[in-house]
């Protein structure tokens, strides 16, 4: 007679199927995802990267092209004058710039001596908008003629050049350059400040500021330009 296997308890085969090990396709499914979420983490990045090159904010760029004293006064030891400056401003940015708290500072010696606030306005992505300033600086005290004659007598003129009428006086002029360079020479200062805001992809809002310092040279007897450096 035949005898009949023994029967196992449930335990071995809960045991059994524990035991198991994945195939092999298992493990390709899985390699397979993680490889795709890893392309779509650097493609993420990747396009993160892109857009921030494209979009970064950036300060606009400030060019002063000509300053100008067309009113100018000598009483007592002081000068009163008319300022006027004529500035480029670039957006360098692809999303439009609006500029506000604008000014323009005019300082003597250290300290200031006249300012004015700028108009709020918005220039365009890769745009240029040039600024036209004119305001009158109150009268304030210079320094004598034996100070004016120690500051130094040669001013550097950028490659923009001192304005028009400034070139043709000194070319009509019949003084010897030496001469003209030995002359006294007030120094006063200027400072454009613009600052703003760029929406980038009219989403998030940057504030970037830029800033300008001219020293200008101007002949203390008649208001002359006679040179500026930026």
């Amino acid at each position: 007679m035949a005898r009949s296997a023994p029967e196992l308890p449930p335990q071995y085969y809960a045991a059994a199927r524990s035991g198991h090990r994945p195939s092999s396709s298992s493990s390709s499914a899985a390699a397979s995802c993680a490889v795709a979420l890893l392309f779509l983490l650097l493609a993420a990045g990747g396009a993160a990267a892109a857009l921030f090159l494209l979009y970064r904010p950036r300060a606009p760029a400030i060019a002063v092209t000509a300053v100008q004293l067309p009113a100018f006064a000598v009483a007592n030891g002081t000068v009163a004058f008319t300022f006027q400056q004529l500035a480029s401003v670039r957006n360098p940015n692809r999303s439009p710039l609006a500029h506000y708290d604008s000014s323009l500072h005019v300082a003597y010696g250290g300290g200031e001596v006249g300012s004015m606030y700028i108009p709020a306005g918005q220039i365009g992505g890769g745009r240029t908008q040039y600024m036209a300033t004119s305001f009158t600086v109150p009268a304030f005290a210079v320094s004598g003629p034996s100070s004016a004659a120690a500051q130094p007598a040669t001013i550097s003129v950028p490659a923009s050049g001192p304005a028009p009428h400034v070139t043709a006086a000194l070319l009509m002029d019949p003084q010897p350059q030496q001469q003209q360079q030995q002359a006294p020479v007030m120094e006063v200062d200027s400072l454009l400040v613009v600052k703003g805001k760029v929406t980038v992809l009219k989403v998030f809002t940057h504030h970037v500021e830029a800033a300008k310092v001219c020293r200008i040279g101007v002949s203390p007897a008649d208001g002359r330009v006679l040179g500026f450096r930026c």
